[in-house]
């Protein structure tokens, strides 16, 4: 504690706690402080010391007045330091150790990396119940893409799996990829809606209607053209992209789906040249079959791709029937890319809690941010949740 303060607030004790006799003309006996030190002008901090009277009523019950909510220390940082501190953490990826530097240099406030990571942990710690109205309203989403990353954390690789829509975002860290991590997760199992993902095989466990993403296959595709100058490959690529341009202008007019002329014409024209690649790639592995003298070769790359995006028709060309759903996934890979870019700063997390903490924090600020939430006050209500409410309503 300091004995200069830049604001002093009093906080009076009105009347008896045990007889509820007034006490407003009765002197304080003494003076409890509590000081609260936020940042103020550069260079420089403010002090604010809440003073609560203490009072002696004439039935001799001793009554303290009451602090503010979340002042429990005789000395204590502010929620304003605290959101900061957690903004520049978890937001902009600053470690923890230059967090500290940034308060020691522009404020002077003597903030050490222990006590950002105590910030962190009651940020995690206020988001429980928010965390769920995250996974409730995924849960009810009718479209929604999920997508996974690795992640290292504790010396091995873990996986940080997302799901999110245009509202929400849902990040989970787990040592698992596959099955056992998504069902943890919460939302898969009775996810009613339209799943969008790269061809994983454990979404489709999923009782949930399954949309591709089509930039994973544009890039297989692209793989093809340039290494085996399959001009079948280049068309369907355009075949692709001309109908998702038809969509677009379909939609800007009004209508919920490809006129069914235009999606049987488009059909079609798939069908035709993904029969001819097959057969090409066939073609060449007997000839190669043939050269090796062998009874039977490996797959090539472009005859897998040909034959899963035949197999798969209906979940590549879905975007043509519903233009809620979109063309690509590429609404998670944005989600994900954040989560990279802070391994990418980090190296790792030094433990699974660090990386609970950073998936936490980051699905509630991602979803504030995409319902038009400024970002630093949705902290600031982060950091006084103190009785953990939701912050965000799926309403």
């Amino acid at each position: 504690m300091i004995k200069s303060q830049d604001y002093i607030e009093y906080l009076p004790v009105k009347e008896c706690n045990k007889c509820q006799a007034s006490l407003l003309d009765s002197e304080p006996v003494k003076y409890i402080e509590r000081q609260v030190f936020e940042p103020g002008r550069p260079g420089e901090f403010e002090v604010t010391a809440h003073r609560a009277e203490v009072k002696i009523c004439t039935c001799g019950c001793r009554n303290q007045a009451e602090f503010p909510e979340g002042v429990t220390a005789a000395a204590q940082y502010g929620s304003a330091t605290q959101a900061m501190a957690v903004y520049l953490n978890q937001y902009h990826f600053l470690p923890f150790k230059r967090v500290s530097e940034y308060f020691n240099t522009l404020y002077k406030m003597s903030v050490s990396a222990g006590t950002v990571a105590n910030f962190v942990a009651r940020t995690y710690e206020n988001l429980a119940s928010t965390e769920e109205v995250i996974r409730d309203a995924l849960r009810e989403s009718s479209v929604a893409g999920a997508d996974e990353t690795g992640m290292r954390a504790e010396g091995s690789l873990h996986w940080l799996h997302v799901m999110r829509d245009e509202q929400w975002t849902l990040y989970y860290l787990s040592e698992k990829r596959g099955r056992e991590a998504m069902d943890t997760m919460g939302i898969l199992l009775t996810f009613a809606g339209v799943l969008v993902h790269d061809h994983w095989k454990s979404y489709f466990a999923y009782a949930a209607t399954h949309v591709l993403c089509n930039a994973h296959h544009l890039r297989e595709l692209l793989g093809v053209v340039d290494r085996d100058s399959n001009q079948l490959a280049l068309r369907l690529m355009k075949l692709l992209r001309l109908s998702w341009h038809y969509c677009k202008g379909f939609k800007t007019i009004g209508m919920l789906q490809m006129p069914s002329v235009v999606c049987e014409r488009i059909e079609k024209i798939y069908d035709r040249l993904l029969q001819r690649a097959l057969m090409k790639e066939v073609v060449y592995m007997e000839k190669q079959r043939e050269e090796l003298k062998r009874k039977k070769v490996k797959n090539t790359k472009a005859y897998n791709l040909f034959k899963r995006l035949t197999e798969f028709k209906a979940e590549t060309l879905r975007f043509m029937s519903d233009f809620t759903i979109p063309f690509d996934n590429n609404g998670s890979e944005r989600d994900v890319r954040m989560a990279k870019l802070k391994q990418k700063i980090s190296g790792c997390f030094r433990s699974a809690d660090g990386g609970s903490m950073f998936a936490r924090i980051r699905s509630y600020l991602s979803s504030a941010r995409k319902q038009g939430m400024d970002i630093y006050q949705s902290l600031h209500r982060a950091v006084r949740n103190y009785c953990n409410m939701p912050l965000l309503s799926a309403e």
